[in-house]
């Protein structure tokens, strides 16, 4: 908590110091689930990549895209009983990627989903509660700092997904307009 308060404070004061490069995107999705797969398997997760191979390159800063997708899987494993499934796919949308991660667990008010990526977020259910949305603030954060959008949508029958988009790559190595 304090190292997400320091992050937060820093990027309040400078903005999010971001380093994108061209990414083979299914490939980086790749290794960030490889290093997340400890966190599943202590949480009897699974995750189905459905993430296409020939996806365009995108600009990203890889350390900070691995921040934004374990804070989303994070949030949804903390929220959820063991044995969650988690379905990840993209596709190219208008010069962007559009990620996605749904998963099989509980659903959210649309307060909840509107509200999740503000920075003071309280529980609808206790009136007294002062639970603060560090790490979902600096999602959206990194997200925008990108060129993109980050969003859920609560389905009571499928649980939540998670989406996002990043700039395609264009062949100078600059985002597209």
């Amino acid at each position: 908590m304090i190292n997400s308060l320091l992050e937060i404070n820093s990027c309040e004061q400078q903005g999010i110091d971001i380093k994108p490069e061209p990414v083979q995107f299914s490939a980086l999705l790749r290794e960030i689930f490889a290093h997340l797969e400890p966190i599943l398997t202590q949480n009897q997760a699974t995750l189905k990549n459905l993430v296409p191979a020939d996806l365009p390159l995108v600009m990203a800063d890889e350390t900070w895209l691995q921040k934004v997708l374990t804070n989303l899987i994070a949030h949804s494993l903390q929220n959820n009983p063991p044995g969650l499934n988690f379905t990840l796919s993209a596709t190219v949308e208008a010069g962007m990627i559009r990620t996605q991660i749904q998963d099989d667990g509980v659903a959210m008010s649309k307060v909840e989903c509107d509200r999740i990526f503000d920075l003071h977020v309280r529980d609808p259910q206790d009136c007294c509660s002062t639970s603060i949305g560090l790490k979902m603030y600096l999602c959206r954060k990194v997200i925008k700092a990108h060129g993109g959008e980050i969003g859920v949508i609560s389905n009571r029958k499928r649980g939540l997904t998670f989406w996002f988009t990043l700039p395609v790559a264009t062949s100078s190595g600059k985002n597209c307009p």
